[in-house]
Protein backbone atom coordinates (compact mmCIF):
# COMPACT_ATOMS: atom_id res chain seq x y z
CA UNK A 1 0.00 0.00 0.00
CA UNK A 2 0.84 3.68 -0.25
CA UNK A 3 0.17 5.09 3.19
CA UNK A 4 0.29 8.68 4.39
CA UNK A 5 0.92 9.51 8.05
CA UNK A 6 0.20 12.86 9.70
CA UNK A 7 1.22 13.74 13.22
CA UNK A 8 1.02 16.92 15.28
CA UNK A 9 3.05 17.63 18.40
CA UNK A 10 6.50 17.42 19.93
CA UNK A 11 9.11 14.65 19.86
CA UNK A 12 7.06 12.27 22.00
CA UNK A 13 4.20 12.55 19.51
CA UNK A 14 6.32 12.26 16.37
CA UNK A 15 8.85 9.58 17.28
CA UNK A 16 6.31 6.71 17.56
CA UNK A 17 5.07 7.62 14.07
CA UNK A 18 8.64 7.33 12.81
CA UNK A 19 8.85 3.88 14.43
CA UNK A 20 5.58 2.92 12.73
CA UNK A 21 6.82 4.27 9.39
CA UNK A 22 9.98 2.19 9.73
CA UNK A 23 7.95 -0.94 10.44
CA UNK A 24 5.56 -0.31 7.55
CA UNK A 25 8.47 0.15 5.15
CA UNK A 26 10.06 -3.10 6.37
CA UNK A 27 6.70 -4.80 5.70
CA UNK A 28 6.83 -3.63 2.08
CA UNK A 29 4.62 -0.53 2.16
CA UNK A 30 5.41 2.94 0.81
CA UNK A 31 5.15 5.68 3.43
CA UNK A 32 4.97 9.46 3.40
CA UNK A 33 5.09 11.14 6.81
CA UNK A 34 3.75 14.68 7.26
CA UNK A 35 4.87 16.72 10.24
CA UNK A 36 6.92 19.77 11.23
CA UNK A 37 10.09 20.56 9.28
CA UNK A 38 12.24 20.12 12.40
CA UNK A 39 11.77 16.32 12.17
CA UNK A 40 12.83 15.95 8.52
CA UNK A 41 16.17 14.28 9.22
CA UNK A 42 14.71 11.73 11.66
CA UNK A 43 11.92 10.80 9.24
CA UNK A 44 14.21 10.42 6.26
CA UNK A 45 16.70 8.36 8.32
CA UNK A 46 14.23 5.42 8.37
CA UNK A 47 13.60 5.61 4.63
CA UNK A 48 10.20 7.31 4.73
CA UNK A 49 9.31 10.19 2.41
CA UNK A 50 9.04 13.42 4.36
CA UNK A 51 6.51 16.18 3.68
CA UNK A 52 6.74 19.37 5.76
CA UNK A 53 3.42 20.75 7.02
CA UNK A 54 2.44 23.67 9.22
CA UNK A 55 4.03 26.92 10.25
CA UNK A 56 7.76 26.97 11.10
CA UNK A 57 8.57 26.15 14.72
CA UNK A 58 9.01 29.33 16.79
CA UNK A 59 10.93 28.62 20.00
CA UNK A 60 10.19 32.04 21.56
CA UNK A 61 6.44 31.61 21.08
CA UNK A 62 6.65 28.04 22.38
CA UNK A 63 8.49 29.08 25.54
CA UNK A 64 6.02 31.90 26.25
CA UNK A 65 3.16 29.45 25.79
CA UNK A 66 4.79 26.96 28.16
CA UNK A 67 5.22 29.66 30.81
CA UNK A 68 1.49 30.43 30.58
CA UNK A 69 0.35 26.81 30.69
CA UNK A 70 2.54 25.77 33.64
CA UNK A 71 0.93 28.49 35.81
CA UNK A 72 -2.65 27.38 35.06
CA UNK A 73 -4.05 25.25 37.87
CA UNK A 74 -7.26 24.16 36.16
CA UNK A 75 -6.43 21.30 33.72
CA UNK A 76 -9.46 22.09 31.55
CA UNK A 77 -8.33 25.71 31.17
CA UNK A 78 -4.83 24.47 30.37
CA UNK A 79 -6.23 22.20 27.66
CA UNK A 80 -8.14 25.12 26.14
CA UNK A 81 -4.91 27.11 25.82
CA UNK A 82 -3.20 24.13 24.13
CA UNK A 83 -6.14 23.83 21.74
CA UNK A 84 -6.28 27.53 20.87
CA UNK A 85 -2.58 28.34 20.76
CA UNK A 86 -1.10 24.97 19.88
CA UNK A 87 -3.44 23.24 17.43
CA UNK A 88 -5.88 25.81 16.09
CA UNK A 89 -3.60 28.84 15.69
CA UNK A 90 -2.06 27.32 12.56
CA UNK A 91 -4.75 24.77 11.72
CA UNK A 92 -5.67 26.11 8.25
CA UNK A 93 -2.05 26.12 7.07
CA UNK A 94 -1.58 22.59 8.45
CA UNK A 95 -4.77 21.41 6.73
CA UNK A 96 -3.82 22.97 3.38
CA UNK A 97 -0.35 21.42 3.53
CA UNK A 98 -1.76 17.97 4.39
CA UNK A 99 -4.25 18.29 1.55
CA UNK A 100 -1.36 18.91 -0.86
CA UNK A 101 0.57 15.98 0.59
CA UNK A 102 -2.41 13.66 0.02
CA UNK A 103 -2.66 14.58 -3.65
CA UNK A 104 -1.68 11.22 -5.16
CA UNK A 105 -2.66 7.60 -5.22
CA UNK A 106 -2.57 6.97 -1.48
CA UNK A 107 -4.80 4.20 -0.20
CA UNK A 108 -4.84 4.92 3.51
CA UNK A 109 -4.12 7.71 6.00
CA UNK A 110 -3.06 7.36 9.64
CA UNK A 111 -3.32 10.46 11.86
CA UNK A 112 -2.47 11.48 15.41
CA UNK A 113 -5.74 11.71 17.36
CA UNK A 114 -5.02 15.38 18.18
CA UNK A 115 -4.23 16.17 14.53
CA UNK A 116 -7.74 17.31 13.64
CA UNK A 117 -6.49 19.29 10.59
CA UNK A 118 -4.71 16.21 9.24
CA UNK A 119 -7.78 14.06 9.84
CA UNK A 120 -10.02 16.57 8.06
CA UNK A 121 -7.61 16.64 5.10
CA UNK A 122 -7.86 12.83 4.87
CA UNK A 123 -11.66 12.99 4.94
CA UNK A 124 -11.66 15.68 2.26
CA UNK A 125 -9.29 13.52 0.17
CA UNK A 126 -11.60 10.51 0.48
CA UNK A 127 -9.02 8.39 2.28
CA UNK A 128 -9.88 5.79 4.93
CA UNK A 129 -8.49 7.21 8.15
CA UNK A 130 -7.03 5.44 11.17
CA UNK A 131 -6.16 7.47 14.27
CA UNK A 132 -3.42 6.91 16.84
CA UNK A 133 -3.55 7.83 20.52
CA UNK A 134 -1.07 7.62 23.37
CA UNK A 135 -3.28 8.15 26.43
CA UNK A 136 -6.09 5.68 27.23
CA UNK A 137 -7.42 8.03 29.91
CA UNK A 138 -9.04 10.11 27.15
CA UNK A 139 -11.12 7.11 26.00
CA UNK A 140 -14.42 7.15 27.88
CA UNK A 141 -14.76 4.29 30.35
CA UNK A 142 -17.16 3.89 33.23
CA UNK A 143 -14.30 2.23 35.14
CA UNK A 144 -12.22 5.41 35.25
CA UNK A 145 -13.14 9.10 35.47
CA UNK A 146 -11.86 11.72 33.02
CA UNK A 147 -8.34 12.79 34.01
CA UNK A 148 -7.09 14.07 36.35
CA UNK A 149 -10.02 13.21 38.65
CA UNK A 150 -9.49 10.45 41.26
CA UNK A 151 -11.47 7.24 40.90
CA UNK A 152 -14.33 7.28 43.43
CA UNK A 153 -16.30 4.43 41.86
CA UNK A 154 -18.57 3.77 38.90
CA UNK A 155 -21.48 6.15 39.72
CA UNK A 156 -19.14 9.10 40.28
CA UNK A 157 -17.18 8.29 37.13
CA UNK A 158 -20.41 8.18 35.12
CA UNK A 159 -21.44 11.57 36.52
CA UNK A 160 -18.03 13.13 35.82
CA UNK A 161 -18.14 11.93 32.21
CA UNK A 162 -21.52 13.63 31.85
CA UNK A 163 -20.03 16.83 33.22
CA UNK A 164 -16.99 16.70 30.94
CA UNK A 165 -19.30 16.06 28.01
CA UNK A 166 -21.22 19.24 28.83
CA UNK A 167 -17.98 21.21 29.17
CA UNK A 168 -16.72 19.89 25.83
CA UNK A 169 -20.01 20.71 24.11
CA UNK A 170 -20.01 24.29 25.43
CA UNK A 171 -16.30 25.22 25.35
CA UNK A 172 -14.17 22.92 23.17
CA UNK A 173 -16.41 21.73 20.34
CA UNK A 174 -17.25 25.27 19.15
CA UNK A 175 -13.53 26.10 18.84
CA UNK A 176 -12.74 23.12 16.63
CA UNK A 177 -16.02 23.15 14.74
CA UNK A 178 -15.37 26.73 13.66
CA UNK A 179 -12.23 25.45 11.91
CA UNK A 180 -13.99 22.31 10.61
CA UNK A 181 -16.77 24.48 9.15
CA UNK A 182 -14.11 26.65 7.48
CA UNK A 183 -12.78 23.59 5.61
CA UNK A 184 -16.32 22.34 4.84
CA UNK A 185 -16.14 19.34 7.16
CA UNK A 186 -18.87 17.77 9.30
CA UNK A 187 -19.17 19.05 12.91
CA UNK A 188 -17.88 16.82 15.67
CA UNK A 189 -18.83 16.28 19.31
CA UNK A 190 -16.65 15.62 22.35
CA UNK A 191 -13.48 16.75 20.55
CA UNK A 192 -10.64 16.02 22.94
CA UNK A 193 -12.26 12.73 23.87
CA UNK A 194 -14.41 10.50 21.59
CA UNK A 195 -14.66 13.15 18.86
CA UNK A 196 -10.97 12.96 17.97
CA UNK A 197 -10.86 9.24 17.22
CA UNK A 198 -11.61 7.34 14.03
CA UNK A 199 -14.89 5.49 14.46
CA UNK A 200 -13.38 2.64 12.42
CA UNK A 201 -10.00 2.09 14.11
CA UNK A 202 -7.98 3.93 16.72
CA UNK A 203 -4.62 2.37 17.56
CA UNK A 204 -3.73 2.88 21.23
CA UNK A 205 0.09 2.85 21.17
CA UNK A 206 0.38 2.00 24.87
CA UNK A 207 1.69 -1.10 26.57
CA UNK A 208 -1.09 -3.04 28.33
CA UNK A 209 1.60 -3.89 30.89
CA UNK A 210 1.50 -0.24 31.98
CA UNK A 211 -2.23 0.42 31.56
CA UNK A 212 -4.68 -2.47 31.26
CA UNK A 213 -7.46 -1.95 28.69
CA UNK A 214 -10.78 -1.29 30.49
CA UNK A 215 -13.50 -3.96 30.23
CA UNK A 216 -15.81 -1.56 28.38
CA UNK A 217 -13.24 -0.47 25.77
CA UNK A 218 -15.15 0.38 22.55
CA UNK A 219 -14.35 -1.98 19.68
CA UNK A 220 -12.82 0.75 17.49
CA UNK A 221 -9.98 1.13 20.05
CA UNK A 222 -7.19 -1.46 19.94
CA UNK A 223 -4.20 -1.56 22.27
CA UNK A 224 -1.06 -2.47 20.36
CA UNK A 225 1.79 -2.02 22.82
CA UNK A 226 4.21 0.88 22.54
CA UNK A 227 5.97 1.95 19.34
CA UNK A 228 9.63 2.33 20.25
CA UNK A 229 12.18 3.66 17.79
CA UNK A 230 15.48 1.81 17.94
CA UNK A 231 18.58 3.76 16.96
CA UNK A 232 21.25 1.04 16.72
CA UNK A 233 23.70 3.26 14.85
CA UNK A 234 23.94 5.76 17.73
CA UNK A 235 27.52 6.37 18.90
CA UNK A 236 27.74 8.07 22.32
CA UNK A 237 30.34 10.80 22.86
CA UNK A 238 33.56 9.63 24.50
CA UNK A 239 33.23 12.04 27.43
CA UNK A 240 29.71 10.76 28.18
CA UNK A 241 30.93 7.14 28.21
CA UNK A 242 33.80 8.15 30.46
CA UNK A 243 31.43 9.81 32.95
CA UNK A 244 29.11 6.78 33.01
CA UNK A 245 31.98 4.35 33.57
CA UNK A 246 33.74 6.41 36.25
CA UNK A 247 31.29 5.89 39.08
CA UNK A 248 27.97 4.47 40.30
CA UNK A 249 24.93 4.52 38.04
CA UNK A 250 23.71 8.10 37.58
CA UNK A 251 20.25 9.56 37.80
CA UNK A 252 19.08 10.77 34.40
CA UNK A 253 17.06 14.00 34.21
CA UNK A 254 15.05 14.91 31.13
CA UNK A 255 12.08 17.20 30.59
CA UNK A 256 12.07 16.45 26.87
CA UNK A 257 10.17 19.00 24.82
CA UNK A 258 8.98 20.93 27.86
CA UNK A 259 10.38 24.43 27.45
CA UNK A 260 9.65 27.75 29.12
CA UNK A 261 11.71 30.68 30.30
CA UNK A 262 11.77 29.64 33.97
CA UNK A 263 14.85 27.42 34.20
CA UNK A 264 14.50 24.71 36.90
CA UNK A 265 18.15 23.58 36.59
CA UNK A 266 19.25 25.10 39.91
CA UNK A 267 16.48 23.23 41.75
CA UNK A 268 17.38 19.94 40.06
CA UNK A 269 21.10 20.54 40.60
CA UNK A 270 20.66 21.20 44.33
CA UNK A 271 18.33 18.24 44.86
CA UNK A 272 20.80 15.88 43.17
CA UNK A 273 23.63 17.17 45.36
CA UNK A 274 21.50 16.95 48.51
CA UNK A 275 20.97 13.21 47.87
CA UNK A 276 24.68 12.65 47.07
CA UNK A 277 23.98 11.24 43.62
CA UNK A 278 25.62 11.49 40.22
CA UNK A 279 23.43 12.70 37.37
CA UNK A 280 23.17 13.16 33.62
CA UNK A 281 20.94 16.10 32.71
CA UNK A 282 19.59 16.36 29.17
CA UNK A 283 19.13 19.92 27.99
CA UNK A 284 15.97 19.31 25.95
CA UNK A 285 13.89 22.17 24.57
CA UNK A 286 14.13 23.95 27.93
CA UNK A 287 17.95 24.16 27.66
CA UNK A 288 18.47 22.68 31.13
CA UNK A 289 21.94 23.45 32.41
CA UNK A 290 22.63 26.05 29.74
CA UNK A 291 24.03 28.58 32.24
CA UNK A 292 25.15 26.16 34.96
CA UNK A 293 28.73 25.67 36.10
CA UNK A 294 30.07 22.15 35.48
CA UNK A 295 30.43 19.71 38.36
CA UNK A 296 32.35 16.45 38.56
CA UNK A 297 29.23 14.48 39.50
CA UNK A 298 26.79 16.11 37.06
CA UNK A 299 27.09 15.77 33.30
CA UNK A 300 25.08 17.85 30.82
CA UNK A 301 24.18 16.45 27.39
CA UNK A 302 22.07 17.41 24.41
CA UNK A 303 20.30 14.69 22.43
CA UNK A 304 20.92 11.08 23.49
CA UNK A 305 18.41 8.33 22.51
CA UNK A 306 16.36 7.35 25.53
CA UNK A 307 16.51 3.71 24.49
CA UNK A 308 20.30 3.84 24.97
CA UNK A 309 20.56 6.19 27.95
CA UNK A 310 17.78 5.05 30.29
CA UNK A 311 19.03 1.46 30.55
CA UNK A 312 22.21 2.85 32.14
CA UNK A 313 20.35 4.99 34.69
CA UNK A 314 19.65 4.39 38.35
CA UNK A 315 16.33 6.23 37.98
CA UNK A 316 14.90 8.88 35.65
CA UNK A 317 13.45 12.25 36.66
CA UNK A 318 11.11 13.26 33.84
CA UNK A 319 8.01 15.23 32.87
CA UNK A 320 5.68 12.26 32.38
CA UNK A 321 5.14 12.55 28.64
CA UNK A 322 3.67 9.38 27.14
CA UNK A 323 6.80 8.61 25.09
CA UNK A 324 9.28 9.26 27.89
CA UNK A 325 7.15 7.34 30.39
CA UNK A 326 7.13 4.31 28.11
CA UNK A 327 10.88 4.56 27.49
CA UNK A 328 11.61 4.65 31.23
CA UNK A 329 9.32 1.70 31.90
CA UNK A 330 10.83 -0.25 28.99
CA UNK A 331 14.30 0.34 30.47
CA UNK A 332 13.13 -1.19 33.75
CA UNK A 333 14.09 1.70 36.04
CA UNK A 334 12.04 3.76 38.54
CA UNK A 335 10.81 7.30 37.92
CA UNK A 336 10.34 10.63 39.65
CA UNK A 337 7.68 12.46 37.64
CA UNK A 338 7.43 16.26 37.38
CA UNK A 339 4.31 16.87 35.22
CA UNK A 340 3.98 20.12 33.29
CA UNK A 341 0.70 19.83 31.34
CA UNK A 342 -1.87 17.75 29.42
CA UNK A 343 -1.73 13.98 30.12
CA UNK A 344 1.47 14.17 32.17
CA UNK A 345 -0.24 14.26 35.62
CA UNK A 346 -2.14 11.13 34.53
CA UNK A 347 1.06 9.25 33.67
CA UNK A 348 2.67 10.38 36.92
CA UNK A 349 -0.32 8.96 38.78
CA UNK A 350 -0.17 5.68 36.83
CA UNK A 351 3.51 5.13 37.68
CA UNK A 352 2.83 5.95 41.34
CA UNK A 353 -0.03 3.43 41.42
CA UNK A 354 2.17 0.80 39.77
CA UNK A 355 4.72 1.26 42.56
CA UNK A 356 7.57 2.40 40.30
CA UNK A 357 7.51 6.10 41.26
CA UNK A 358 6.68 8.30 44.26
CA UNK A 359 3.76 10.69 44.14
CA UNK A 360 4.37 13.18 41.28
CA UNK A 361 5.20 16.82 41.97
CA UNK A 362 3.87 19.36 39.46
CA UNK A 363 6.37 21.64 37.76
CA UNK A 364 4.89 24.78 39.34
CA UNK A 365 5.41 23.25 42.83
CA UNK A 366 8.95 21.98 42.18
CA UNK A 367 11.34 22.81 45.05
CA UNK A 368 14.70 21.45 46.14
CA UNK A 369 13.16 19.88 49.24
CA UNK A 370 10.28 18.00 47.60
CA UNK A 371 12.41 16.79 44.68
CA UNK A 372 15.18 15.57 47.00
CA UNK A 373 12.59 13.78 49.16
CA UNK A 374 11.21 11.93 46.14
CA UNK A 375 14.66 10.93 44.95
CA UNK A 376 15.46 9.60 48.42
CA UNK A 377 12.13 7.76 48.58
CA UNK A 378 13.10 5.81 45.48
CA UNK A 379 16.64 5.16 46.71
CA UNK A 380 15.30 3.77 50.00
CA UNK A 381 12.73 1.42 48.44
CA UNK A 382 14.06 -1.72 46.75
CA UNK A 383 10.53 -2.71 45.77
CA UNK A 384 10.37 0.19 43.32
CA UNK A 385 13.47 -1.13 41.57
CA UNK A 386 12.13 -4.70 41.51
CA UNK A 387 8.72 -3.64 40.16
CA UNK A 388 10.36 -1.47 37.54
CA UNK A 389 12.47 -4.42 36.35
CA UNK A 390 9.38 -6.65 36.15
CA UNK A 391 7.51 -3.99 34.19
CA UNK A 392 10.44 -3.56 31.81
CA UNK A 393 10.61 -7.30 31.14
CA UNK A 394 6.89 -7.36 30.30
CA UNK A 395 7.09 -4.40 27.91
CA UNK A 396 10.18 -5.70 26.12
CA UNK A 397 8.33 -8.94 25.37
CA UNK A 398 5.80 -6.99 23.26
CA UNK A 399 6.10 -5.85 19.66
CA UNK A 400 3.69 -2.94 19.40
CA UNK A 401 4.67 -1.91 15.87
CA UNK A 402 4.17 -5.45 14.54
CA UNK A 403 0.76 -5.67 16.22
CA UNK A 404 -0.21 -2.27 14.79
CA UNK A 405 0.84 -3.25 11.27
CA UNK A 406 -1.31 -6.39 11.49
CA UNK A 407 -4.33 -4.30 12.49
CA UNK A 408 -3.61 -1.74 9.75
CA UNK A 409 -3.32 -4.40 7.04
CA UNK A 410 -6.46 -6.14 8.24
CA UNK A 411 -8.34 -2.82 8.22
CA UNK A 412 -7.12 -2.05 4.70
CA UNK A 413 -8.10 -5.51 3.50
CA UNK A 414 -11.62 -5.03 4.79
CA UNK A 415 -11.96 -1.57 3.22
CA UNK A 416 -10.47 -2.05 -0.23
CA UNK A 417 -11.20 -4.44 -3.07
CA UNK A 418 -7.78 -3.67 -4.55
CA UNK A 419 -5.62 -4.63 -1.57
Amino acid sequence: MKIILTTWGTTGDVQPFIALASGLIAAGHQVRLCTSEIYRQKVESVGAEFFAVGLPFNSEHFNRLMDRIIKIRNPFSSALVVAKEGILSGAKVWYDDCLKAMNGDFELSISHSADIPGQEAAIRSGLPNITVSYCPAFIKSIYAPPPPMPNWGLPISWFLWQMIGLAMWSKVDPLFNEFIHQVKGKPRRMIGFSGMYSTDLNLVAVSPAIVRPPPDLPTNHQFTGDWSLDEPSYQPPTDLLKFINNGPKPIVVTFGSMGGNQDPTSVIYSAIQRTNQRAIIQSGWGNLGYATQPHEDIFFVDYVPHSWLFQLAKMVIHHGGAGTTTAVCRAGVPSVVVPHLADQPYWGGVLHQRGVAPKPVHRRHLKVKNLAERIQEVLDNNQKFERAQQLGNAIRSENGVKTAIGLIENFAGNNSTDY
